[in-house]
């Protein structure tokens, strides 16, 4: 009977404890089903890694939901447009830029060519591809109008 009773107050309090405790997922990613909205950060170009020269900014695009337009930065200039989208097939019509001059104009060029090739689109998680002819030309990570680090923020906002 003793036994029972350090026992009972122990189970209880075992009881208490397994009631209050939860399990998160610390390893949380962002699922991104949909391609509008998002700041899609620039990460590859054709394959390869872009570097972000010294004195530039962040690359960027973003579809706005509810509207046709396109818009982004180039790591020097800022691009619109227009979008069309049927399902997985993406295009761009419509593209200009400012035309700041910039010490490196390569990586600028070369993105405002491929999204003017630009036909489909995948995600997959928090990554979009943008295809030319069934071939990856561009990859994006999600991202939001605080991880973007450009000068085309001013007071909080995008201009454009």
């Amino acid at each position: 009977m003793k036994r029972l009773t350090y026992i009972l107050p122990v189970l209880g309090l075992l009881l208490l404890l397994a009631g209050s405790c939860t399990v998160q997922n610390t390893n949380q990613t962002v699922e991104t089903d949909s391609i509008l909205d998002a700041y899609w950060t620039l990460v590859s170009l054709e394959g390869q890694d872009v570097q972000r020269p010294q004195n530039t900014q962040t690359a960027f695009i973003r579809f706005e939901e509810g509207k046709t337009s396109v818009h982004g930065f180039t790591g020097c200039n800022r691009f619109f447009g227009k979008y069309e989208l049927n399902g997985q097939n993406l295009a761009l019509s419509g593209l200009g830029s400012t035309r700041m001059a910039c010490p490196d104009m390569d990586q600028e060029n070369q993105l405002l060519d491929i999204l003017s090739r630009v036909d489909s689109y995948r995600i997959s998680g928090e990554v979009l591809t943008l295809y030319a002819n069934e071939t990856a030309v561009a990859t994006f990570m999600a991202g939001t109008e605080e991880s973007i680090d450009n000068d085309a923020r001013q007071g909080g906002v995008i201009k454009y």
